[in-house]
């Protein structure tokens, strides 16, 4: 797969300066107890709450997608044990913190009589502590990647598809505060430029503040290949909230970066979910991610941000 190029001739440039670069420093895969043998992928960050670490990760069996987002306390480095903490019928989880509260995010999934995913959106939940977070926001019926963060505004990055959006981009709005959250702010966000050509999509996983008070964002570039293969890709730019302006996307890992192990489907087999990222002291960073629908792992790579840092 790390031969794999595209239709697009953006993304084939975009992923040879990866390789070329050779940032990935070490990975390795995360082991999860406590969940009857079921797959746990498509997680998180490692955030601290009460002085105990955690990690949340999409929890299902192999052969379905009917899906729960369980929150697991670290054991040690790469091993997670289950907790209480569990959200039914949801996917995908992302965490934040906004003005002392812990911001819960995922993919709230709808299922028909027969078990059938027929709709889904962003549903956002908060609270002081993981065992108080309730429901607050939800995005537009079938807007997956909406993410939250907070400097002197509330900063939202939206995920629409269809016509300006085609099939995925990345859309912008600020407001004042959590309760100004909701989904007509999300309908109406302006749509960011140069991410994507037409061939590709993409999204937001997580955002970060830089010393120069620019956003450092991590997200995800994909394209299909023949047959309806999936091929995404862990990326960041960099975010100018004053001006509305995106530098240049980088591609910072991909499924070859990894071991080989198992996946959900042959389709998804290149598949890296860009989970979050923890900035180290060293000048590395902590990249979680889940790979191929099926596992999750951790990759130690250069820090994406510094880079952005020296703009000021």
């Amino acid at each position: 797969m790390s031969e794999f190029l595209s239709k697009s001739e953006y993304l084939n440039g975009l992923l040879i300066a990866h390789r070329e670069k050779k940032t990935v420093v070490k990975t390795y895969k995360l082991s999860f107890f406590g969940v009857d043998g079921q797959d746990v992928y498509n997680i998180c960050n490692e955030f601290t709450v009460g002085g105990k670490t955690y990690i949340a990760g999409r929890v299902e069996k192999r052969n379905s997608e009917i899906s729960e987002v369980v929150v697991f306390e670290k054991i040690e480095t790469g091993k997670y044990s289950a907790t209480d903490i569990r959200f039914e019928m949801l996917q995908d989880p992302c965490c934040a913190f906004i003005d002392g509260e812990m911001i819960l995010g995922g993919t709230k999934i709808y299922a028909d009589f027969d078990g059938r995913i027929n709709n889904w959106n962003t549903a956002f939940f908060r609270g002081k502590d993981l065992n108080d977070l309730t429901h607050f926001a939800d995005a537009p019926k079938k807007m997956k990647d909406v993410r939250l963060f907070k400097t002197d505004k509330v900063h939202i990055f939206t995920r629409p598809q269809g016509g300006k959006a085609n099939m995925g981009k990345i859309g912008y709005a600020a407001v004042d505060s959590l309760s100004d959250v909701n989904e007509a702010v999300m309908e109406n966000a302006v749509l960011l430029d140069g991410q994507f050509d037409e061939f590709t999509w993409g999204g937001v996983n997580q955002v970060h503040l830089l010393s120069n008070g620019k956003l450092g964002v991590l997200g995800h570039i994909a394209v299909m290949s023949e047959g309806d293969v999936r091929h995404y890709y862990a990326m960041t730019f960099l975010f100018d909230q004053k001006t509305g302006t995106c530098g240049k996307v980088k591609i910072i890992c991909e499924r070859s970066d990894f071991t080989k192990g198992t996946y959900k489907r042959e389709d998804l087999i290149d598949v890296v979910f860009t989970g979050g990222l923890n900035r180290k002291k060293d000048g590395t960073a902590e990249l979680f991610v889940g790979l191929s629908d099926a596992e999750a792992h951790c990759a130690v790579i250069e820090d994406p941000f510094k880079e952005y840092e020296t703009d000021q």
